[in-house]
């Protein structure tokens, strides 16, 4: 097999609020895949993932920026205008802007960004389907940063690509070069509404290398049955893992609305798909690399301390009988009003 050519310096973009328990495994997937520097913004932590960031960041392992929200802010969109800002991510040959719950997933070649860029003909933009993972019916969470099964291992089912079971499930997000547009999106990155923007401004395909489309030149963050695809490569997006990780992800809530309610139980509903096996993510060297991270024992300290915190706030969730139900069984049953109970 040709080694696919190096297709330059890659930053991975993202933003995090209470990602602690699955950090390490997130970082050390992607450095695996050909990422060499992480900008990560974080906001509003309470269980110490800003304090693990900062020790990486120490360690060099990322660079970390504190991203302090005023009243109706988006944590997302703020964080992506920052990082389009700093002249270190502007110039970067491909930015890749994924949540911590997502990982790139590619089928080809060496599983590395390099191959997937080469095998879509080195184009300036790379829109890659999801595919949203269900949770198996798991109910525990596995936190432990030590001795915890990987996220990558546990949750192997998930939608369909050809199928699809929601509107969300084509959604996608976009491996690009920076240089090639003016801003950052959370699903694909944009030109500002003066900026003339012809066909073949860009040459921008799906996950196959075929062409996306004109119509996706201004707006545009799911696919369609003309361009879905995961022939090269897919993000897995684990967006809610086992019942009792969705509990924490409730009370973390969402980076990209103003909505504080809007991680609820119809969300389970949406993203819980388990129709189709995939087992197909490469994670050998993963946990090989964390353990290699947590050999500095400020980072194991912190990291710990990160997964007995997240373990207490689930325990002190657990005490409302509708919650302690749903992990039991999987079926979600609100409480009764005062008013109904007769």
């Amino acid at each position: 097999m040709t080694k696919a050519p190096n297709a330059g310096r890659k930053v991975l973009v993202t933003t995090m609020k209470n990602e602690g328990p699955y950090l390490l495994e997130w970082l050390a997937y992607h450095k695996k895949i050909g990422i060499d520097e992480f900008c990560i913004f974080s906001n509003d932590c309470t269980d110490g993932t800003n304090l693990m960031l900062n020790r990486l960041d120490q360690l060099g392992v990322v660079k970390h920026y504190d991203n302090p929200q005023g009243p109706n802010m988006d944590p997302q969109r703020s964080a992506y205008s920052r990082a389009n800002r700093l002249k270190w991510v502007k110039s970067a040959d491909w930015v890749l802007i994924v949540d911590a719950d997502e990982f790139l997933n590619i089928h080809v070649g060496d599983g590395t960004l390099d191959d997937l860029i080469h095998a879509c003909g080195d184009p300036d933009a790379i829109s890659i389907n999801w595919r949203l993972m269900g949770s198996v019916g798991q109910s525990k969470m596995s936190i432990d940063p030590m001795n915890g099964e990987l996220v990558t291992d546990r949750f192997t089912r998930g939608s369909s690509f050809e199928d699809p079971e929601n509107g969300l499930v084509w959604g996608f997000k976009t491996l690009f070069r920076p240089g090639k547009f003016d801003f950052f999106g959370v699903h694909r990155p944009k030109w500002r509404k003066e900026t003339d923007v012809e066909p073949g401004k860009v040459t921008w395909t799906n996950a196959a290398g075929k062409p996306m489309g004109d119509a996706y030149l201004r707006k545009g963050w799911r696919g369609s049955k003309e361009n879905v695809t995961n022939e090269f490569a897919q993000v897995n997006h684990y967006a809610i893992k086992s019942r009792e990780d969705f509990l924490l992800k409730r009370l973390r809530g969402t980076a990209n609305s103003k909505n504080k309610g809007r991680i609820d139980m119809d969300y389970w509903d949406k993203y819980d798909i388990n129709t189709h096996e995939d087992s197909t993510i490469r994670n050998d060297g993963v946990r090989d690399q964390m353990n290699t991270w947590l050999e500095d024992a400020d980072l194991a300290a912190l990291a710990r301390a990160c997964a007995d915190c997240s373990q207490r706030v689930l325990d002190y969730q657990l005490t409302v009988p509708e919650f302690r139900t749903f992990i039991d069984t999987g079926i979600f049953e609100p409480m009764k009003k005062p008013e109904d109970v007769p």
